[in-house]
């Protein structure tokens, strides 16, 4: 699934665009796109809704998937979620940083676990 942060817009209050394969064939593909909004609770917290704002389906074929060459976006998913957001009029919102996981370090290696129980 790709997520990509969007800028609300007066008729489509989207603050981000979740884009999932829906399905797939010889020369055209299908997606699930489904966007998401915030809003300000009682307490002045912004959170998400609970339900989505717009839930529709992106098919891509004939000059969309011609289109779809090296080069046309920087990777698979950037130009999907470009055809999705231009589905629904939207534009990125590039001043979103992603959160990145903290790095989960490895299980210590078979030999030193052995020396550990040798001691």
């Amino acid at each position: 699934m790709t997520e990509v942060n969007t800028i609300p817009k007066a008729g489509l209050n989207v603050s981000k665009v979740a884009i999932s394969l829906n399905s797939a064939a010889e020369f055209s593909m299908q997606f699930n796109v489904v966007g998401w909004g915030k809003f300000t609770n009682a307490d002045g917290d912004e959170v998400w809704g609970n339900n989505p704002i717009v839930s529709t389906l992106l098919l891509v074929s004939g000059a969309a998937w011609s289109g779809w060459v090296p080069g046309a976006a920087p990777s698979d998913a950037d130009y999907i979620a470009n055809l999705a957001l231009a589905q629904l009029g939207l534009e990125r919102d590039e001043t979103v940083v992603a959160v990145e996981q903290p790095a989960v370090e490895e299980a210590p290696a078979e030999e030193a676990v052995a020396e550990e129980a040798a001691e």
